[in-house]
């Protein structure tokens, strides 16, 4: 999954608009978020960017997570399928 095409999955699976979820992949990006110590500094980074609550913002971490999560999943099951 290519940048645009994880911005627009967070988009559809938590109604940001555009430039709230490339916000929310800038911090993805800027943090190693497979660390769990770094889970709590990027769901503020989400809150304070985007004005949200911790609740809300932890909503959207969680969404990006899986997105990720089941990204590489699938990459190791399937190395060579399509991109």
């Amino acid at each position: 999954m290519n940048k645009t095409a994880f911005i627009e999955e967070l988009k559809n699976k938590t109604g940001l608009t555009e430039e709230q979820a490339a916000a929310v992949n800038e911090i993805f990006e800027s943090n190693f978020f497979l660390k769990k110590k770094n889970t709590d500094k990027i769901i503020s980074q989400i809150s304070e960017k985007l004005s949200f609550d911790n609740d809300k913002a932890k909503e959207i971490y969680d969404a990006a997570y899986d997105l990720i999560k089941n990204e590489i999943a699938g990459k190791i099951k399937h190395p060579f399928g399509p991109q």
